[in-house]
């Protein structure tokens, strides 16, 4: 990002809406968050960011690994490796036990 774009985002001023209140008035929130984005908080701990479509549609397009791509799909990969402990170098499944079958014999009845 720019420092242009970034000084863009800073100029703007960010609405900052309660749960409670973001239910409430729904629809005016979602028309205000057209003009600037809206940060829904609860108990003084911030949740979520609504964003205009069209800032939503700039920021996936300036990601290297926008959402869809195989980096952004490798990137949560190694997230979900690295918050379970490194990955599963040492998993060794159990070995198949099975008996190759010809499709085209005639099949016989199990014997009992």
């Amino acid at each position: 990002m720019t420092m242009k774009e970034v000084t863009a985002y800073h100029v703007r001023p960010t609405r900052r809406v309660g749960i409670a209140e973001a239910k409430s008035r729904l629809s005016e929130v979602l028309r205000e968050t057209a003009k600037s984005p809206t940060i829904i908080h609860s108990r003084g701990r911030d949740l979520a960011v609504l964003l205009a479509i069209e800032e939503y549609e700039q920021l996936v397009a300036k990601s290297p690994g926008g959402p869809g791509t195989g980096g952004a799909f490798l990137s949560r990969i190694e997230a979900v490796k690295h918050r379970h402990g490194g990955g599963v170098e040492e998993f060794k499944p159990a070995p198949m036990n099975f008996r190759a079958v010809d499709p085209f014999s005639p099949r016989r009845a199990p014997k009992r």
